[in-house]
């Protein structure tokens, strides 16, 4: 069994841990090559004479051709592309596994592969000493394995993409109705519910535009925004990247959270509104951010829906079993 990626970048984290938890607990040589040849966002895994495409795209476009391969797992994959050999990827997450042990593994080559340096920094540094980044993998080990009652608290932390900054006017408009969703579901939850936190990420643009509802940027990192995120119920959620869902919805699933997002237009395994969130009409309906929220307090069931996103996310996104499903689905309880 063999892994192939590009290079590390923090697209690929989720994969390459998950590949060696898999090898660990199995007791298999872990084996993982860089080849160039590989799309920027993908991975290669071969497996019994089977090739197996990992594409972690946050477009629907597929960064490679799915008849290539034996097997096709897509993330931002649309109902309408879900065919023959190409399967969801359900959604994806930042985060690590003894990574020190990890690095261990490497060759000197690799280790010394100037395209690696950045996530060799972030792998090293365990306890986030001397780098504050919002793409810091944190060590799964480190999350939540049982959900907790904080009373209802409902957090949304995010940020906003500044429309100038790209050519395309249609992304320049999509940009916009991102960019307005964001301010005034963090302004409209603020004013109804006490018991959130809500807030922009503060950079020029917001700076200029949503004054009122700045974060503090020592609580961004990750290391501080994980463990807030523990002494919460409740996540909002919006769409990323293409209009496809970004890592935040998943770091909610680890943490045993109830959701609230807007439409999700991707395709995802298992996972039904009113069981694992709670969904807006469109893209812009932050007026209804507020009704959502009641439902999920009432007869606190953010509870139960809290409890089926850790179930979810142990089954579909957790290492301990996101390598064993994807080789039981495709060819088979399977170890080589």
């Amino acid at each position: 069994m063999k892994l192939i990626i590009p290079r590390l970048t923090p697209h690929h984290n989720m994969l390459i841990f998950s590949f060696f938890h898999y090898c660990e607990e199995n007791k298999i040589i872990f084996d993982l090559k860089f080849d160039t040849k590989v799309s920027l966002s993908g991975g290669v895994l071969e497996v019994n004479n089977k090739i197996i495409y990992f594409d972690y795209s946050d477009s629907p476009v597929f960064a490679d051709n799915p008849y290539k391969y034996n097997y096709y797992f897509k993330r931002s994959l649309r109902e309408i592309d879900e065919k023959e050999n190409v399967y969801p990827l359900n959604f994806q997450v930042n985060y690590s596994y003894k990574s020190l042990l990890f690095l261990s593994k490497l060759s000197y080559k690799q280790l010394v592969d100037k395209y690696n340096r950045i996530e060799i920094i972030r792998a090293l540094d365990y306890f986030n000493a001397f780098t504050n980044s919002s793409h810091n993998a944190m060590d799964i080990r480190k999350f939540p394995k049982e959900i907790m009652d904080n009373g209802g608290k409902i957090l949304f932390y995010t940020r906003l993409w500044n429309p100038d900054n790209h050519p395309d006017e249609d992304e320049k408009e999509r940009r916009r109705q991102q960019n307005e969703f964001r301010i005034e579901s963090c302004r409209i939850i603020k004013k109804s519910f006490k018991n959130a936190s809500v807030g922009l990420f503060p950079d020029n643009l917001s700076l200029n535009i949503a004054t009122d509802i700045l974060l503090n940027e020592k609580k961004t990192s990750k290391k501080e925004y994980f463990g807030l995120l523990k002494q919460f119920d409740i996540g909002i959620a919006d769409d990323g990247l293409k209009d496809t869902p970004g890592w935040k919805i998943g770091e909610y699933l680890l943490f045993g959270k109830a959701v609230v997002t807007t439409p999700l237009n991707v395709s995802i395994e298992n996972f039904y509104e009113h069981i694992n969130y709670e969904k807006l009409s469109t893209r812009n309906s932050f007026n209804e951010v507020p009704e959502k929220i009641e439902y999920l307090l009432s007869g606190n069931k953010y509870l139960e829906v809290g409890k089926n996103n850790l179930d979810w996310s142990n089954n579909y996104l957790h290492p301990k079993n996101f390598i064993q499903r994807i080789l039981s689905k495709t060819l088979g309880d399977i170890k080589s």
